[in-house]
C-alpha cells in the first residue's frame, strides 16, 4: 500500500480539526497528516497536534497559500 500525505489547511479550527483527524486515521490508508496553521488565533496548532498531526505554520492568509506550505 502506498503513503499518502493528507494536508488540511486550518483557520481557526480548534472546535473541529480534531473530529478531521479522528476521520482520516479511521481510514484504511496509510497517511502522514499534516495541519496547516494559516494564521489561526486559536488553539488549532496544539489540538493537531496532540491527535498526532504534524503542523506547519503558514504566514500568509490564504487557502493556496497554506496547501503550498504543507507540500513544501
Amino acid at each position: 500500500m502506498e503513503n499518502v500525505s493528507v494536508i488540511i489547511p486550518a483557520y481557526n479550527e480548534e472546535k473541529t480539526i480534531g473530529q478531521v483527524i479522528n476521520i482520516v486515521n479511521q481510514s484504511n490508508i496509510n497517511c502522514e497528516i499534516i495541519v496547516v496553521n494559516n494564521c489561526c488565533t486559536d488553539n488549532t496548532s496544539k489540538v493537531a497536534a496532540e491527535k498526532g498531526a504534524k503542523v506547519v505554520q503558514c504566514n500568509q492568509k490564504g487557502k493556496g497559500y497554506a496547501m503550498k506550505a504543507g507540500l513544501d
